[in-house]
């Protein structure tokens, strides 16, 4: 279906648009819909099933009020192709079910007689901040094969009380990170992809807003306005192909994340991560209060990134960067014989390099430390759209990880026949089902994505990996920040990894500290003092914190910086970096800090400027500032350590 043209820009073409075409021909059914309300913190979102059709009444923040949906919205039910035509299908309602036991949950269930399908349709507001979650499965009973057409997932009509800033990020594989945001005109369309990270924010005026994401890796949203910018239309679109399904099989739609939110986009974005970090983040990152683990490249000290490591290297070089401080060790694609280490891309080793057998994770183990294991593209070049080579793949990763090869499995994209990192849906289904076998079997067990640079950062590979490449930039320091400034809109600090290298500088280390870390092998008193302080002040912070992007994204010249608050251990942090001598700002600049108590007391206490820790009220902070001075010169950094009345340090479930 062409957008513009469904859409016809007026707002009747858009409720048009939005209905299905059977629907629309059907006389109104005499039964009455069913109706609920579910609400989390920040969302309501009002619901309703018929005879034929799920629509969404209601969509707004509890506390702002302001109702986005005017008129009901239905919620595009999934429909055939057909010989290259899509045909819609005739849905009848089943019946429902309300769970209670832990926040609200509410289960539609409909079926369709030609051809036989079940769809099953959950919607769920779990208790605190973030969205309503909708989750939807049709299974095929119809003794054959069946197409399903490329489709919305949702599809809304919506009013906004003031101008709407549409907001979202680019996931980033190398170079700069980019966020994007449009003050929507008369007539606007906007379409992203899956370049951009699957969260939009449209931002009402300075009081609210609502969000829409989807838990996939491809696809993106269509965004239109009529000639009243304020009338805007929103379709989530992660489904960009067809689908078969033969009989028995099951065919999932990507959730979709529906939000509501009161202040701006800081706060928007930062209710979305708290309940991702809460409820759909990597279990074992949320629930082991030493993780992310600090990563190395396994090289001698001193080195530049290149692997260095074969059998040949001693258990002193494993003892002497366990001693540093770093946590785990990762061998890449190279070895010290300058060739990938495993032969014809089978993840097996070079017998020659390795006279002992592949012993890497067994010396990392005795010094103390975790390995990541680089094996890319696919098994043998398998192609993962098909379940015999997706189950191949599976049992050689298994294999190796009970050969005790390696903790952490790091992936990676280069030229294979088929879907190294997934490109469609049913590849994309096959490597998270790889993924879910190993989390399941092997408690142990962790993923490393990395996935050239980060292009594969959708929030399905965010419940399942416990962190990935960022951004292949290895050496430059504010591009890496640039990246930490335009991700953390949407992902959890923690999830993204610095591969910055150099380790000499409190500068390159404070960027490295703004996510999870990865450089080369170090030993040096300035790198000693940073990891240790990652590990006891500021990773506990990131663990499910909100982030507040307090100044302008890098540009290599001028002040930037990143303000981590963590409510659940009341203490939080802000990272200043001032690149070069002749920033605009010069070497004194006021800092206003956002999201604290205003008249709760706070202990500010300076890494390095110790002459200027106070202690000021929330109110203070946010209104007036504190004034950093003494960034001097080039590449000048600083560290405010935050403390508020209750700060401790602890673990557990966002309030």
């Amino acid at each position: 279906m062409n957008f513009i043209s469904s859409f016809a820009f007026t707002l009747a073409g858009l409720a048009a648009g939005l209905a299905t075409a059977v629907h629309a021909a059907e006389p109104p059914t005499p039964r009455s819909p069913h109706k609920w309300t579910l609400s989390t913190d920040d969302t309501a979102l009002a619901i309703e099933a018929d005879q034929h059709t799920i629509r969404i009444t209601a969509l707004r923040s509890r506390t702002a009020r302001w109702n986005w949906i005017k008129t009901p919205a239905s919620v595009p039910l999934p429909a055939l192709e057909i010989e290259g035509k899509r045909k819609d299908l005739n849905w009848d309602f089943q019946g429902a079910e309300q769970d209670r036991t832990h926040g609200v949950k509410i289960t539609l269930r409909y079926t369709c007689q030609d051809p036989a399908l079940t769809l099953v349709s959950t919607w769920e507001a779990r208790p605190g901040p973030g969205p309503v979650e909708n989750r939807v499965s049709i299974v095929n009973g119809s003794g054959k094969a069946v197409t399903f057409s490329a489709a919305d997932a949702a599809a809304l009509a919506m009013t906004s009380d003031y101008p709407v800033t549409l907001h979202r990020a680019d996931k980033t594989n190398v170079g700069e990170g980019k966020v994007h945001e449009d003050l929507l005109a008369p007539s606007a369309h906007i379409r992203t992809g899956s370049g951009e990270i699957p969260l939009a924010l449209l931002q009402a005026g300075p009081r609210h807003g609502v969000y829409f994401g989807f838990e996939w890796e491809l696809g993106g949203f269509d965004v239109a306005t009529q000639q009243d910018p304020k009338q805007i239309g929103v379709r989530v679109q992660p489904i960009t192909e067809t689908v078969v399904r033969s009989s028995g099989e099951t065919f999932e739609v990507p959730a979709v994340y529906y939000g509501a939110y009161t202040g701006d986009l800081d706060d928007g974005a930062n209710r979305f991560k708290r309940w991702f970090w809460n409820y759909k983040i990597t279990r074992s990152l949320h629930d082991n209060f030493g993780e992310p683990w600090v990563e190395v490249c396994m090289q001698e000290i001193g080195g530049t990134g290149a692997t260095s490591i074969t059998g040949a290297t001693p258990q002193s070089v494993y003892d002497r960067l366990a001693s540093t401080g770093a946590e785990c060790v990762k061998m890449d694609f190279w070895d010290g014989s300058g060739k990938c280490w495993y032969t014809d891309r089978d993840w097996m080793y070079h017998p020659e390099n390795w006279l002992n057998g592949f012993d890497f994770a067994k010396k990392a183990h005795a010094a103390g430390l975790k390995a990541s294991l680089y094996m890319g593209g696919t098994y043998k070049d398998g192609d993962l759209t098909t379940t015999a080579d997706r189950d191949a793949e599976l049992n050689a990763v298994q294999y190796r990880y009970d050969q005790g090869w390696f903790d952490i499995w790091r992936t990676d994209l280069y030229t294979a026949p088929k879907e190294p990192i997934p490109q469609t849906y049913q590849g994309v289904t096959n490597f998270l089902h790889i993924q879910d076998a190993l989390i399941g079997s092997r408690p142990g067990y962790r993923y490393e994505n990395c996935c050239n640079g980060g292009k594969y950062k959708g929030f399905a590979i965010c419940r399942r990996m416990t962190f990935c490449t960022m951004n292949d930039v290895d050496s430059t320091a504010w591009k890496t920040r640039t990246t930490y400034y335009s991700n953390t809109f949407g992902i959890n600090p923690v999830q993204l990894k610095s591969d910055l290298g150099p380790a000499e500088t409190a500068y390159d280390l404070r960027t490295d500290m703004l996510g999870s870390i990865l450089t080369w092998a170090a030993d040096n008193p300035v790198y000693r003092q940073h990891i240790a302080l990652y590990k006891s002040r500021q990773r506990p912070i990131l663990r499910g914190c909100n982030v507040y992007h307090i100044l302008p994204m890098a540009d290599g010249a001028n002040w930037d910086g990143m303000e981590f608050y963590n409510s659940d251990i009341d203490q939080g942090s802000v990272f200043l970096f001032k690149p070069s001598s002749h920033a605009t700002d010069g070497d004194t600049k006021t800092i206003k800090l956002k999201g604290l108590t205003p008249r709760a007391k706070y202990k500010l206490t300076f890494q390095d400027r110790t002459s200027l820790n106070c202690v000021k009220s929330g109110l203070e902070l946010m209104q007036n500032g504190i004034t950093v001075s003494g960034m001097t010169g080039e590449n000048a950094s600083e560290i405010i350590w935050i403390s508020g009345p209750r700060g401790r340090i602890g673990n557990g479930v966002m309030r």
